[in-house]
């Protein structure tokens, strides 16, 4: 897959960045000089930023804290504008992101929505990932104004006490990667993205010096 796209300052922290004229211009996480507000998500993770090594550039790597109770592992972004809030009125029909297992099997590999911290939500669960430490990328097509049996219908599994989909999607307050697993794991993920509905062409994104770009594959 190659979806690039150019970014051109005008200020000093707004960039708007285009692509061509029918094509969708991804958010994405690129984890180049820092986790750019991913963070483990929950009390078993323990998650540090790698420079190099990633698909390609940095990386983050998440294992599961020995030290504590066994519990599923991931990392989670509530904190970047860019990644939160409405996705319906956004267009953002698309999602991913790229993972790495070098040894341990894993069960189940998530990426999960939720409105807030406090809430349940939805999520799309890809079934036991490769350990074959090799990078695979995890992606889901959808509407983001979805009735819930269309959700479901589509892959998407709602959590006890959730909201609606569309109601979920329309308030975004946490994005995630997770990974079903309580043994000792180590996995490295890497270009988490969302993609706004093609021909939605220029972004304003604020701050950070966020990698807003899908690597060639």
């Amino acid at each position: 897959m190659n979806r690039r796209m150019g970014c051109a300052a005008i200020g000093a922290s707004v960039f708007v960045c285009a692509g061509s004229a029918m094509a969708a211009s991804p958010i994405t996480a690129t984890f180049d000089s820092d986790a750019q507000n991913f963070q483990g998500s929950t009390i078993s993770t323990t998650q540090i930023h790698l420079g190099a090594g990633g698909n390609p550039g940095g990386f983050i790597e998440i294992r599961r804290d020995l030290g504590g109770p066994a519990f599923d592992i991931g990392t989670e972004n509530m904190a970047t504008p860019e990644f939160l809030g409405d996705y319906v009125a956004g267009g953002i029909n698309e999602a991913g992101f790229d993972l790495r297992v070098p040894s341990t099997p894993v069960a189940d590999v998530w990426l999960r929505f939720r409105s807030t911290v406090t809430m349940n939500g939805w999520y799309h669960p890809y079934g036991a990932p490769s350990n074959d430490n090799v990078w695979h990328e995890y992606s889901s097509s959808f509407d983001p104004s979805w009735d819930d049996a269309t959700a479901l219908g589509n892959g998407w599994l709602q959590e006890a006490g959730a909201g609606t989909f569309s109601d979920t999607m329309k308030t975004v307050g946490w994005i995630e990667v997770r990974l079903i697993t309580i043994e000792s794991t180590l996995a490295d993920i890497d270009n988490v993205y969302i993609v706004p509905t093609p021909g939605a062409l220029a972004l304003s994104v604020v701050g950070m010096g966020f990698g807003l770009r899908r690597r060639s594959r």
